[in-house]
């Protein structure tokens, strides 16, 4: 293979081999394109980890454990984090060290407890997730020696030309794709009520903490001095029902203030409308006196008949 095919753009070029399958029973090699991790904003993660490109849509964190662990043998990876995927177990991990550290010295914040309430969520319907075309992932090893070790096997497996089949190894380990996926996930689809019921209390008790967490910190809040030095003084319960009394007095006013021009508005669009209305009765009454007057001149007098009493019976 030549040199130049070994690299591209600043990244080392692996190829694999993915397995044959029933669906496409002939061999295809797929590139995975490895550079170290560089991120705008450094963490202490990035000098210990890989930036991995185009990862097979089946990709796992067992896969890229297996990759460079056993089939390069090269380095220890202690963490994968996919394209679109939030990583929050790391920050949690350090909060929880620290609020384990200092339990005694203060309480669990807001936030915290909002990370804990933000954690929970209902079962998975989907046993194992798939990766969009052409997505990354960051894999972080234990020290940056194995990051470098690891990239560098990968560069002399690709030199040698090197056969490495996908997964190869793993496939009994990791839950199976194809039909057998979607009937797990229909049968997901309808978890057990226990799981279900165990997963709201979790909601509702760290809900319920983090309400309260809340009312103490405005607590304390409210008794901070200002600028000023100066400390708001609160109404306690009933000063604080008669306030919210006042107050709706307020609202009460105005509002009347503001319906003030509005009943002036409205009485005026009434007073219109009856004249509208008269206007209209004394236009039918005037043309059902020209009528009458047309009938008399043509006809004369009206005669109105009378049945005769002999007919005035039942018929």
């Amino acid at each position: 293979m030549k040199k130049q095919s070994l690299e591209i753009a600043g990244y080392a070029i692996l190829p694999v081999q993915l397995p044959e399958s029933r669906a496409f029973p002939k061999p295809a090699t797929h590139y995975l394109y490895l550079r170290p991790h560089e991120p705008r904003i450094p963490d202490a993660d990035s000098p210990r980890s890989l930036f991995v490109v185009n990862v097979p849509i089946d990709t796992t964190e067992l896969h890229l454990r297996h990759l460079f662990g056993t089939q390069l043998s090269a380095g220890r990876v202690e963490k994968v984090s996919f394209e679109g995927v939030p990583t929050k177990k790391g920050s949690v991990a350090i909060t929880q060290g620290s609020v384990s550290k200092s339990r005694k010295r203060k309480r669990v914040t807001v936030d915290e407890l909002q990370d804990q309430l933000d954690d929970i969520a209902l079962p998975s319907t989907w046993d194992r997730e798939l990766q969009k075309s052409g997505a990354h992932a960051v894999v972080v090893f234990a020290d940056k020696s194995s990051m470098e070790a690891s990239l560098k096997a990968a560069t002399k497996a690709a030199k040698k030309g090197a056969k490495i089949v996908w997964g190869e190894g793993v496939e009994d380990r990791l839950p199976p794709l194809g039909l057998q996926r979607y009937l797990n996930h229909s049968q997901a689809c309808y978890p057990d009520r226990a799981d279900l019921l165990r997963t709201v209390n979790d909601f509702m008790t760290v809900f319920t903490q983090v309400a309260e967490a809340r009312k103490r910190e405005e607590t304390r809040r409210a008794q901070e001095p200002d600028e000023d030095g100066f400390i708001t003084v609160t109404s306690g319960p009933k000063l604080t029902s008669i306030a919210h009394e006042e107050e709706a007095r307020a609202l009460v006013e105005k509002q009347k203030k503001k319906q003030e021009g509005l009943e002036d508005f409205y009485r005026f669009q009434s007073r219109e409308k009856r004249k509208e209305r008269q206007n209209q009765l004394l236009k039918r009454f005037d043309e059902d006196r020209k009528k009458l007057e047309e009938l008399k001149r043509r006809k004369g007098k009206i005669r109105v008949s009378h049945c005769p009493r002999s007919y005035s019976g039942t018929f």
